[in-house]
Parts: structure tokens; sequence; C-alpha cells
């Protein structure tokens, strides 16, 4: 049941309708006026305002104008003795839910109405919370300068419909950014649809992105199901060059054929693309074509990796902690000053999703409300182990050097998952050097010989 204003110059009818709603077990306030309607509305939330348009000194258009701009979720039927199309358009424009005439309908139509006023609200107060608690559940922590400028691309690039590509290591949160993207875009009541470059292949990527047809039945593909959204296609360095011309084909014309016909679909969707590998690298190799990168590379983001951003690791180890313990009903935990110190001198090869991962793990293995420096397992301690057998074998100074930077390299490598850009990026030395030091040490990618 719903909590409702009526606003009517005439005692009795504001009387007459509060009777038929209270039976049907709403609440009901009423007032005589404009000004005491605006007054009520700024100090109470109704479900519903049923308002009558002809009142001495200021009409129910103006009030509803009034009404409106104070608080445009406010969900307003018009009523009116003397009402007209016009007027019913007009009102429609300026907010109102519905438009009623005098004398009122018969009974049933008049709750049927109200009813439905109510549920509109209802649902529409329950879509406006659950798109809340989605953009809260995909915000970007950190208010360092670097993630501060990232924020500020997103709320830029946000008010236009241009091609973004958002670039960083693995873990960075890419798709947090894009997410942020459309929820802050005017698509953001419509579909976020994302594709996975990685599980698209010459053979899938017909039946996947422009639909198929199953049992003389056509089952819309990514592409359409994005209609009004935004699609965003993650690690787009792993697409095959025949995608490549696919995909460029589909955004520079915003246009595709159904499948098994010459039937073309416009699209309107917004383009947002993704990849954690140096793309200048992969235009090189010829493995990215250069007119597709050139499409798709409009608008650019990014991610900084979270070595970079130090100061932002207490933000999120803090905003973890308390949606993990909120999430499993566990006390809320801290960390010990010293337990953060730790975390902030970790280098976070895995980035935001590597420290994430460590914190839900300690919140469920750890049972003390503060989490100690001793608690936090130090990543990589096999080479931890490593460099202590070495302090204990009997071998020159030279020796040493060189097997502990060995060990080192080899960690660091792991570490980015022989990713040379980013290994030599950590090291900060040049990608040369790093190959140098890789035939030094007969250090070889997986699956080479060496």
């Amino acid at each position: 049941m719903g909590n409702i204003l009526i606003v009517d110059d005439e005692q009795s009818i504001i009387d007459s309708i509060s009777m038929v709603l209270t039976s049907e077990g709403h609440e009901t306030d009423g007032c005589l006026n404009g000004a005491e309607a605006l007054a009520k509305v700024r100090n109470y939330e109704y479900d519903l305002i049923l308002l009558d348009i002809k009142m001495p000194k200021m009409d129910g258009i103006e009030v509803l104008e009034n009404i409106m701009e104070f608080n445009p979720d406010n969900v307003v039927i018009m009523i009116s003795g003397h009402g007209t199309i016009e007027t019913a358009v007009e009102a429609t424009k300026k907010g109102a839910y519905n438009f009623l005439q005098k004398p009122l309908p018969d009974l049933h139509e008049l709750k049927l109405t109200i009813k439905n006023a109510i549920e509109f609200k209802k649902s529409r107060d329950e879509l406006r919370n659950v798109k809340k608690e989605l953009i809260e559940s995909n915000q970007l922590i950190g208010s360092s300068d670097s993630m501060n400028n990232v924020k500020e691309l997103i709320k830029k690039f946000s008010k236009t419909n241009l091609n973004v590509l958002i670039t960083g290591e693995s873990g960075t949160g890419k798709e947090l950014v894009a997410r942020q993207i459309h929820f802050n875009s005017d698509r953001s009541d419509k579909p976020f649809i994302e594709i996975n470059s990685a599980n698209l292949s010459e053979e899938n990527t017909d039946r996947e992105l422009f639909g198929y047809f199953e049992n003389n039945i056509f089952i819309k593909g990514k592409f359409e199901k994005a209609d009004g959204g935004t699609i965003f296609l993650d690690e787009i360095s792993n697409l095959s060059s025949e995608i490549q011309s696919k995909l460029l084909n589909v955004i520079e014309t915003n246009l595709i054929t159904k499948a098994g016909s010459n039937t073309q679909v416009r699209l309107d969707v917004r383009f947002i693309f993704a990849s954690n590998r140096d793309l200048q690298e992969e235009l090189k190799q010829h493995r990215l074509r250069e007119d597709f990168y050139h499409r798709i590379n409009v608008l650019h983001i990014n991610v900084p990796p979270l070595r970079e951003r130090p100061e932002d690791i207490e933000d999120l180890s803090n905003y973890f902690l308390n949606v993990f313990c909120r999430e499993n009903n566990i006390p809320l935990k801290k960390l010990s000053g010293k337990a953060k110190s730790l975390l902030i001198t970790f280098r976070w090869p895995g980035n935001v999703r590597e420290l994430k991962n460590l914190l839900e793990r300690l919140i469920i293995t750890i049972d003390k409300n503060v989490i100690e420096f001793d608690d936090i397992e130090i990543p990589g301690s096999v080479h931890s182990r490593e460099f202590t057998e070495l302090l204990n074998r009997n071998m020159s100074l030279n020796d040493f050097q060189n097997e502990t930077e060995k060990i080192f390299l080899l960690k660091m490598l792991n570490d980015y998952k022989f990713n040379i850009s980013q290994t030599a990026e950590a090291l900060q030395i040049q990608r040369s050097h790093l190959y140098n030091l890789m035939n030094k040490y007969e250090i070889s990618k997986p699956g080479k010989k060496s």
C-alpha cells in the first residue's frame, strides 16, 4: 500500500478520494493549495501525488513544475475538470505520470490507476537501488593522482559515444573502468555486454556475435542483445586477423547482417575495448591490424599498476576488508600498522586482483579481529628459501651475485607471466637489457627451447 498526497482546492473532493483510498489500505494526506503542497513534498516522501490543475494563486501545472524540480522521482497524477488533450500533453511533458478528468472514472478504474502508479514508483525505486548497488560494487578505489586522472577521464568520456581503449596489466581493473563509463553514460539503463575475445574463434564468432537459427527460431547474438547499451570487448589482442576484420566492418558501419539472410540490422551501441598487452608491439609483430587499432583507439585510458600507486593500498585494503566481512557475516577485521606497511612494500604483480585475493584468504583463515604482520604470507616464499640456501653455501661473491640475480629474474618473469615489457618496466631496465640477462642465464620463455 502507498502513502498518497491529495491536492485540491475543494475539501469535499479530498475527503471523498481519501475515503476510497483508505478503504484500500492506503495512507492519505491532503492540502487545499499549491504552496502547502510544496511544503509537504519537501518534508515528506509520498508514493503518489494526486494534483488538481485548477487552483487559485498557483495552478497545478506550476505546482507540478516545482515538485519535479525539487525531486524528479515523484510520481504525480494530474486531475482536471476542464482538461483538454493539450493540457494532458503539457502535463506529461513536465513529468506527470498520468492525467485524469473530473468526474473521476468509476471506482474500479480509479483504484487500478492508483495501484499501477504506486507499483511503477516502487519498481523504479527498486531498479534505482539495484543500479546504485551495482555502481558501488564496481567503484574504483584510490585517491592517488594517477587514479584521480583515470576517474576524470571516465567522467569526460562517459558523455560521448566514441570508442574507448582501456590498457593496463592484468588485475588493474580495466573491466571496472569500462563499467564506470557505462554507468555514468546516457546508456546506463541499457545492457552492458562483455565479450571475452579469448573465447572467440573462427568457428564460433558469427554465432556468438551475430546470432544463429535454432529450431527455425533466430537467437540474437551479443551485438543485438546490447542494443542501446555498451559492448565491452576484453583482451582484444587475442583476436585473429579475420575476426578483427569482421569487427572493424561492424565498428565502421554500425551494421550487422543476420545469419542466414541478407537482412541488415543497424546497431545503437557504444564500443569499449581492453588489452593487457603492449599493443605497439602487437602492431610490430603484425598480430594486430593497424586499421583495427586506429579505429578502436579513439579515446584512451591507461590503468596504472598497483606498484605505481602504493598510496592507494590502504584504502583498497580497508574497502575489501569491509566488503568481505559484510558478505561473509564476519565481525569487521582490521590490519595492524605493521601489516599495512608490509602490504605497501609488495610489488603486486597481480595488481588489485592479487591484493583482493590475499585479503579474502586472510579474512577466512585468520580468527583474530586484527591481522598482524606475521599473519601475512609473503608472496614468493619459494624464492626466499632459495636465497636462504644460497646464504649457507660455500661460494665466491661473484657466483653468489650471479645466482641471486638469476633467481630474482626468474621470480620477476614468473610474476609477470614472462611478459617482457611489463617485467622490464618493473625492473626499471630496457627490454634489450632484460633479453641480454635472459641469454646470460639461459632463461627462455615457457614452451620455447633455450
